[in-house]
């Protein structure tokens, strides 16, 4: 029966036939009734059916296919609205208030508080979040053993069963996540390399369309850690990429660049994944050991926040509030700008650092209403991406245009970003510096 079948290769209308078969073959081909030899070899070869249930069959088929028709011709036609609005499950509204807007000056006068780094309290928001929701899994490669960065640092042991260890097979290892996620887990999973998302990236695609595929009826929320982001010295491009190239439409994407703001927007994000909402945080390298910001500070420490605190995807932190100019960054850039701008004061390009504030936009997936709230008072504002200028991975350019379209842009900025190139193995010079964010701002200010 399935001898030289209709279709050989590709999709039905692209199915050159003439290509590999005489017009004879197609001729017959066309005048045999695949179906019907189906059917006769089903009766009276293999004795599986008769023709009355056959024929009682068909017209449930028919009469099934009849009615679907018909509703589909009743209802209404999809507008753009819809498709913009079935792109991703609903924010979850969560209890308490949540700032959009917060300084760092709001930690002022706190004393005789323990300070971790960055990686500590991700550690420790993970394991509180698992404690509090035994649906909560963690996946990911040699995550049982701590991870490559060992941020699941005896997690395994304090949660058996629930952190789970996959082959470097990032295609099965998000399929797993899917399918979790549809029977009522909430994974976490964990990509040891940012880049390496890219050998998984078709089963991610269709874990972020699921929700617009079903019009909402298959929720399928998860959150993604990238590791292995920027700044860094092992491994070269494959271990250090600075492109997010893959961020389909209704994915939240935050980068974080301190410990205490990680831990409350993961906990935010934990409660939007449980609505179903798909989460993408990606995390600098650079930032999970980090202790100093200026010589042997500790200053780039954090407290652990208490648990009723949380950020959301509207958040925007600003490191001085006086400032009649910006810098708008994130993950990294943050460290990097506040280092610049005490450069660009004894360059002399700036009376003193109050007089330029840094913006950290943790959330890069869209503008952050935070953001939109404290733009417009500011005289001059320069982007600094530490992702790689151009197309294809550049998060602060669409965003631009976003505010432009918005006339929330002052008339002078900037944007400066990572050169569009790979990155080398043991060395940083690739990757976004203080010299590029003191010669860019001097450009701007210049103009």
């Amino acid at each position: 029966v399935y001898k030289n079948l209709v279709r050989r290769f590709g999709h039905a209308a692209t199915d050159r036939q003439f290509a590999y078969l005489s017009e004879a073959e197609i001729q017959e081909m066309a005048e045999m009734d695949l179906v019907e030899s189906t059917i006769v070899q089903a009766v009276e070869v293999c004795d599986a059916i008769t023709y009355s249930e056959v024929s009682l069959m068909l017209k449930e088929m028919e009469s099934t296919i009849v009615d679907a028709f018909a509703k589909a011709s009743d209802e209404d036609k999809v507008t753009r609205q819809d498709m913009l609005d079935r792109v991703s499950a609903p924010l979850v509204k969560v209890s308490g208030a949540m700032p959009i807007v917060a300084s760092d000056k709001d930690k002022a006068g706190e004393t005789n508080i323990k300070t971790e780094v960055m990686r500590k309290h991700m550690t420790r928001v993970m394991a509180e979040c698992m404690e509090k929701d035994e649906s909560i899994v963690y996946l990911g490669e040699d995550v049982i053993h701590g991870g490559y960065y060992n941020v699941t640092e005896n997690l395994a042991q304090k949660f058996p069963g629930r952190v789970l260890d996959f082959p470097p097979d990032e295609t099965s290892l998000l399929g797993a996540a899917m399918g979790m996620s549809q029977v009522g887990l909430i994974p976490i999973v964990e990509i040891p390399y940012a880049k390496y998302l890219d050998c998984g990236v078709d089963m991610w695609n269709e874990i972020c369309i699921m929700h617009w595929l079903s019009a909402g009826k298959q929720l399928n929320g998860m959150l993604l850690r990238l590791q292995g982001f920027d700044r860094g010295l092992f491994g070269g491009s494959f271990h250090t990429n600075n492109t997010l190239q893959h961020i389909p439409p209704g994915v939240d994407v935050c980068c974080y660049s301190n410990g205490e703001d990680y831990a409350k927007g993961f906990r935010h994000a934990i409660q939007q994944v449980k609505g179903g909402r798909v989460v993408m945080f990606v995390d600098c390298t650079n930032l999970l050991n980090l202790r100093h910001l200026y010589g042997k500070d500790r200053g780039w420490e954090r407290r652990y926040p208490a648990e009723s605190e949380m950020i959301g995807f509207d958040f925007v932190r600003r490191y001085g509030t006086e400032g009649t100019s910006a810098i708008v960054t994130y993950g990294n850039g943050v460290v990097t700008t506040l280092q610049a701008r005490q450069d660009l004061v004894k360059l002399g390009l700036l009376v003193n650092e109050e007089s330029l504030d840094i913006i950290e936009c943790p959330c890069i997936s869209d503008i952050p209403d935070g953001l939109r709230e404290i733009l417009n008072r500011y005289e001059m504002v320069l982007f600094a991406d530490i992702c790689k200028e151009g197309p294809g991975g550049n998060v602060l350019s669409p965003m631009i245009c976003s505010l432009h379209q918005e006339n929330l842009l002052p008339a002078k900025w900037q944007l400066v970003s990572a050169p569009r190139t790979y990155n080398p193995l043991g060395s940083m010079v690739t990757f976004l510096n203080k010299e590029d964010i003191v010669g860019a701002f001097k450009k701007m200010t210049a103009e």
